[in-house]
C-alpha cells in the first residue's frame, strides 16, 4: 500500500470523508481496511436502481449523480455528490433494494463499505450516528421539496427554483448577482425539474428576455435574485 508521509493513502482519503471527520487515525485505519477502493470513468454507473447492493460508497474525490431512469430512457435527477459525500446509507440501513441509480459525472474515487461494517460504525461512533441521522433528514426535506413543486407549480417556476437552488448553493448570502459555472446543461436542467430539454430552452430565453438570467462566457448569470424568487411564489415578472 503507498503512503503518505506516515498514512497510507487509503486512510488520508477517509480524511476528507464528512461522515467520519474527527475519528482518530486508528479507527480510520480499521475503516480503511475494511473498504474496498476503486476509480471509476465518467460516466460508469455506481450503483443501479432497484440492485441488491447494500454497501455504502464513500467519495473520495470526484462527482457523482444520482438519478432514477424510466423504461423510455428519461432521466429524472435527483442530486449530485461531491468530494468527501456518501451514497448508498439508505439501502444499508433498511435492507432494501436501491432507490436510485448512481453515476460518475467525472472520473471518481470511492471506497465500499459493506452495510454491516457501517452499521458497526453507527453502533459504536454516535457523532457519525448523528450525522447519517441530519443527512437522511436532509434528503426527506429536498424530495419533499421536490413533490411539492412537481405537484403544484408550473415548469417556468419550477426552472425558477431550480435556478435559485443552484445559486445558492454557489452563495447562500447572495442577494443580487450570481454565476453559475459551468453552464448548466438545459438536458440536466430538465431532468431536475421533470420537464423537456425543449421547454428548458423556451423558458430560459423568456427569462433571459426579462434580464433575470444572462449568458457569460462559459457561464448562466442570474442577474436577480430576487425577481427568480418571486418568480417561484407566483409574481409575475416584466421586461
Amino acid at each position: 500500500m503507498s503512503s503518505y508521509g506516515s498514512l497510507p493513502v487509503s486512510i488520508v482519503g477517509l480524511q476528507g470523508v464528512r461522515l467520519l471527520a474527527g475519528l482518530p487515525d486508528s479507527v480510520l485505519r480499521e475503516v480503511a481496511e475494511r473498504c474496498h477502493f476503486r476509480r471509476y470513468t465518467a460516466g460508469a454507473t455506481v450503483v443501479a436502481r432497484n440492485d441488491d447492493d447494500h454497501a455504502v460508497y464513500l467519495l473520495i474525490k470526484g462527482r457523482l449523480r444520482v438519478v432514477a431512469l424510466s423504461p423510455t430512457g428519461r432521466e429524472v435527477s435527483f442530486r449530485d455528490v461531491g468530494d468527501g459525500e456518501c451514497v448508498g446509507e439508505i439501502a444499508a440501513v433498511d435492507g432494501g433494494p436501491r432507490s436510485a441509480t448512481v453515476i460518475a459525472l467525472d472520473e471518481s474515487v470511492l471506497a465500499r463499505l459493506a452495510a454491516s461494517d457501517f452499521l458497526d460504525l453507527l453502533r459504536l461512533h454516535w457523532p457519525i450516528c448523528e450525522r447519517v441521522l441530519a443527512g437522511l433528514a436532509n434528503t426527506v426535506r429536498q424530495l419533499t421539496d421536490r413533490v411539492y413543486e412537481l405537484s403544484t407549480l408550473s415548469v417556468n417556476q419550477r426552472l425558477a427554483s431550480e435556478l435559485l437552488r443552484l445559486a445558492l448553493a454557489v452563495d447562500s448570502g447572495a442577494t443580487g448577482r450570481v454565476k453559475l459555472t459551468p453552464m448548466p446543461r438545459h438536458a440536466e436542467l430538465a431532468a431536475r425539474v421533470g420537464t423537456y430539454r425543449e421547454q428548458v430552452t423556451r423558458e430560459l430565453a423568456e427569462l433571459t428576455r426579462l434580464g433575470i438570467v444572462a449568458k457569460h462566457d462559459d457561464g448562466l448569470v442570474v442577474e436577480d435574485l430576487e425577481r427568480l424568487a418571486g418568480l417561484v411564489s407566483g409574481r409575475r415578472a416584466t421586461g
